[in-house]
């Protein structure tokens, strides 16, 4: 029996200088940083609650901490800038910022 590899599919130019997962890749990033912050905020919260006799209350605020937590690491991914394209100003693609500037027209 032979082993075949499959065909390698060329990734598409998306016309904007990245890759094309690259936004799945951030999404992914972003739920998982927002989920995971708001369960640690939660389990910080209850632990708390559990120790001090005071439930619900250290759950709920630890549970809303969590989720300011997870909303300023999501605003946070969404700003910087994605690799390979430090130093261009946004709405300018890579083929933008490679291109000579014009002269000023008289």
């Amino acid at each position: 029996m032979m082993h075949r590899t499959p065909p390698e599919i060329p990734k598409r130019d998306t016309g904007r200088g990245a890759p094309q997962g690259l936004g799945l890749g951030m999404g992914m990033r972003m739920s998982t940083e927002l989920v995971s912050a708001v369960f640690v905020g939660g389990g910080i919260g209850y632990l708390l609650d559990y120790w001090f006799n005071t439930r619900p209350w250290l759950t709920v605020l630890f549970f809303m901490f969590g989720l300011a937590a997870g909303f300023r690491n999501m605003y946070r991914i969404a700003t910087q800038d994605p690799p390979g394209r430090e130093g261009i100003g946004r709405g300018e693609t890579i083929r933008d910022a490679n291109r000579p500037e014009e002269p000023p027209r008289s």
